[in-house]
């Protein structure tokens, strides 16, 4: 674990202890892997409770925003952090939700030349980054094999962070269950009052998370981990006193509410539930480093042609630092064109190339 990274876990970690939770909301939401942040406090870069180190990766390159300056690559189980072997000041911390695109291209970097990179195309806040780093270290292909073992799991645990409404969660009445899940409770006569009409059907609460569907219709149903909760309570509600539970600002500030004669005893046992969660979080992410990796060839991609803008400039200052990624749209708005063959509107091909002849090339 680099030691600054190490540092920043601790003053994270002391800001989420519950003496201090009130001062410091931020340290509570869970940001990490749904933002993008330039030279943000190094505190930041610690990892939360329920984030893991994957791999720690030196020598790597900014090539977009720092070409020239050597730093340190952290994969982390929610998101990617870089940061300056001089500076920790001069950092990137990128959630992985928002990435749309992984590639591996040939690219320029002023400490290794023409090198093979990692591409990351990524939207934030309806704004579109390119990011690109470079191993310093020759043929040393863990930057892109570690990275890409650990986006494989996340797209694939997004059950365990996410509030899912109608899911595949339940299969003849019975809850499909997660790694690592536990079911604590299965409670009967559990009435939905979210709506206007109430629904009777059974609530599971697990380790994880909390997930209610309708007797009649089990694709009737919600999904909400603890990590999404904001809030449990009772309240009155035009059908009397229910069980109140509210979602987080980023899945969406959801209210939901239950009905049953156990009320309680389910309240009481969330709220216990929620808090032993809150100091462990289980985030769904496992991945792990083979020391054993695979030559260079066997991870390369084929080139993809593209037109983004690579703004070659100094900057300062936090908006400019995120300049320096952005990826304009116009160039890529005036070349989408009608393809009669495929059908579709597409990119325009470089240099004339027909589309029978791309095929050709494959």
């Amino acid at each position: 674990m680099a030691e600054v990274i190490l540092e920043a876990t601790k003053q994270l970690h002391k800001q989420m202890e519950p003496k201090f939770r009130k001062l410091s909301q931020d340290a509570l939401a869970v940001w990490q892997n749904r933002e993008i942040r330039f030279d943000c406090p190094v505190v930041h870069l610690g990892l939360r409770r329920g984030e893991s180190f994957i791999d720690t990766i030196n020598g790597v390159e900014d090539t977009k925003g720092n070409n020239g300056i050597r730093g340190f690559l952290i994969i982390t189980n929610l998101r990617l952090i870089w940061y300056s072997e001089k500076s920790a000041k001069t950092n990137l911390t990128i959630g992985y939700d928002c990435i749309n695109n992984i590639e591996i291209k040939q690219t320029s970097s002023k400490l290794r030349g023409s090198v093979h990179a990692l591409h990351l195309r990524t939207r934030y806040k309806d704004v579109r980054y390119e990011f690109i780093f470079t191993s310093l270290i020759e043929n040393s292909p863990r930057l892109f094999t570690s990275f890409q073992t650990t986006i494989r799991s996340y797209d694939t645990t997004k059950l365990y962070r996410d509030f899912k409404i109608r899911a595949a969660i339940i299969l003849d009445k019975e809850l499909l269950l997660l790694p690592q899940e536990q079911v604590f409770h299965k409670f009967g006569g559990v009435w939905n009052i979210s709506a206007e009409q109430g629904n009777l059907g059974t609530m599971y609460v697990t380790s994880i998370r909390i997930v209610w569907f309708a007797n009649m219709a089990e694709s009737f149903n919600v999904s909400l981990p603890y990590i999404q909760v904001k809030s449990i309570k009772k309240k009155d509600s035009h059908f009397g006193q229910a069980l109140i539970i509210e979602t987080s600002n980023t899945s969406g500030n959801y209210i939901l509410g239950f009905r049953t004669e156990r009320l309680e005893e389910i309240t009481v046992e969330l709220n216990r539930l929620f808090r032993v969660f809150v100091e462990n979080p289980i985030l769904g992410v496992e991945s792990s480093v083979s020391d054993v990796q695979p030559p260079i060839e066997q991870v390369k991609q084929p080139r993809v042609f593209d037109d983004i803008d690579i703004v070659e400039a100094e900057f300062s200052g936090q908006a400019n630092a995120s300049a320096a990624y952005y990826v304009s749209s116009s160039k890529l708005e005036e070349n989408i064109v009608f393809c009669p063959q495929l059908g579709l509107a597409i990119e325009k091909p470089p240099n004339n190339i027909s589309i029978e002849h791309l095929w050709k090339l494959i």
